[in-house]
């Protein structure tokens, strides 16, 4: 439970009246009653004293006129009740006197219509003391009793002074509460209100300065907090706004980093075809030969069968046509040879349709081998190398986006060729350029690698080279994007593996890892 700084102010202020009400309507006055009644019956004790030494005096003079005369010494006090002497005879008990009791009898009293009893005490109405005397003529006591009228007026005088007392008190605590909510509560309250508000957003928030003390300094403090806290949240959108600036320009950025990054991509596909360009002439014009070749004998052959229809030699007609069809048959094989290389290019170059399609991977990847090789040295009539492959011939087709996995075995083919040639400059002699495209079934994965015998990658390579613009390239020689492209196309967008194991100065091998069960899902 929270309670309320005006609420501690009139608690404190009604705990301290009730502190000074207990002091001023108890403790002050029944200390007063004890100390007035107390003085009271020591000057009636006194009294007695004195009128016992008169009586006592006079009797050992046998002046009775003094006995007289020590008796009304106080008859004239207002407070007198009675005052009487009193005699004091010693009664045997038993006739062997051993056991005897005093008994007590009114000699005089003072005034005489009072009949005192000996053995009276004080009670309410009534202080009664006694004081003793010895003479040789007689012993008694003088017993004084004074009425308490003075003592119960005194009494009321003290509690009515004790209620004025308390009812100023009791004022002076309202009086002293309002200042020291007026005073305390309320600005604090009003900077409790002030600070909901500047949480809630509004700094427009200023306290008024009505004191000269703490409370007065931390109003003060207070509104120069709230300028301060104003001038940061202006600042803070100026901020916002600069912010807001660059981001759009970062936005606007990133969107031409992402068409450049697409037309780098593209440019590396083409720069790739570029290179495949002379490869491809080479492989076509194998089939091309054989289709003009076999074309030329067939027009040989079929002017052949037409001299012999003309001679009716049937069976040489027939020997002939068969020769005919089996030169076509080798004509269509060659073509469709030409039109898979031809398909091929083009696939190559297009964009990715993301359609995954049966592909064997050990012609895909053989093809591609001889058209990287056909057309480096196309380019580099000096370029030579060792191809050597080892398919798994278990495999059955695999599903993948042929292009896509097909740029990626370039990548790594062409880069091997690289590596081995730019070898093959520091090492002209007992250097012997080798590289090894293989296939194999791995589980529930095809396992592809790329092996060659160049110069190897340090460690300080190894952990950057599929970050894309990444290359070991001269400037002009490469874009970095080859292998972060193939990264991407292996992990994105067949949920499969790419990693590279490499020896300094022995060469390096890229192993590419496919699920047989494959998910496209590269865009």
């Amino acid at each position: 439970m929270v309670i309320k700084i005006k609420t501690k102010i009139w608690l404190s202020i009604c705990s301290i009246v009730f502190i000074f009400s207990f002091f001023t309507l108890y403790y002050f006055p029944h200390q007063q009653e004890n100390l007035m009644v107390n003085n009271y019956n020591n000057e009636i004790q006194n009294i007695s004293n004195t009128v016992a030494l008169g009586v006592k005096i006079a009797m050992k003079e046998q002046n009775f006129e003094g006995v007289q005369t020590a008796i009304e010494f106080v008859k004239d006090d207002p407070r007198l009740q009675f005052v009487s002497m009193i005699q004091f005879d010693t009664v045997w008990e038993d006739a062997n006197h051993k056991n005897f009791k005093i008994k007590k009898s009114v000699f005089k009293t003072v005034p005489e219509i009072q009949k005192p009893n000996p053995e009276m005490v004080s009670n309410d109405s009534v202080i009664v003391k006694q004081s003793t005397f010895t003479t040789s003529s007689m012993s008694g006591a003088i017993l004084l009793a004074f009425n308490t009228n003075e003592i119960l007026r005194s009494k009321t005088k003290i509690m009515r002074t004790s209620l004025i007392a308390s009812g100023i008190i009791l004022l002076i605590g309202i009086l002293i509460g309002y200042l020291l909510a007026k005073n305390i509560s309320t600005p604090i309250l009003a900077l409790r209100n002030a600070a909901i508000k500047i949480g809630q957003g509004d700094l427009n928030q200023k306290i008024k300065k009505t004191h000269h003390d703490e409370i007065g300094e931390l109003e003060r403090v207070f509104n120069e907090m709230v300028d301060e806290l104003s001038k940061a949240r202006n600042e803070l959108n100026e901020k916002n706004i600069v912010l807001l600036n660059t981001n759009n320009t970062l936005n606007k950025t990133l969107v031409e980093l992402k068409d450049t990054h697409a037309q780098l991509i593209q440019s590396e596909k083409m720069a790739s075809l570029g290179e495949l360009t002379a490869g491809i002439a080479h492989e076509i014009q194998n089939p091309l030969n054989f289709v003009n070749n076999f074309s030329e004998v067939n027009s040989e052959l079929i002017a052949e069968m037409n001299t012999e229809i003309e001679n009716g030699n049937m069976e040489e007609v027939k020997a002939l046509a068969n020769d005919i069809m089996q030169n076509e048959q080798k004509i269509n094989h060659h073509g469709k040879r030409a039109d898979s290389i031809v398909k091929g290019m083009l696939q190559h170059s297009r964009t990715s349709t993301g359609i995954k399609e049966p592909t064997d991977i050990n012609a895909l990847a053989d093809e591609y081998l001889r058209l990287a090789y056909h057309g480096l040295r196309a380019k580099d009539k000096s370029f030579n190398a060792t191809m050597k492959t080892d398919y798994d011939n278990s495999m059955e087709k695999l599903k993948v986006i042929p292009q896509d996995i097909g740029r990626v075995i370039l990548n790594l083919i062409t880069n091997a060729f690289y590596a081995v040639t730019e070898k093959k400059k520091h090492q002209p002699t007992g250097y012997d350029p080798v590289v090894l495209v293989s296939t194999k079934k791995q589980g529930d994965h095809v396992i592809v690698s790329v092996k060659d015998n160049g110069e190897g990658m340090p460690q300080k390579v190894l952990d950057k080279i599929f970050q894309p613009f990444f290359t070991t390239k001269p400037t002009g020689k490469g874009t970095g994007l080859g292998l972060s492209m193939s990264y991407d196309i292996v992990i994105k967008g067949h949920s499969g593996d790419i990693k590279v194991e490499s020896t300094e100065g022995e060469g390096a091998e890229f192993i590419i890892s496919l699920p047989i069960n494959v998910k496209i899902n590269y865009q």
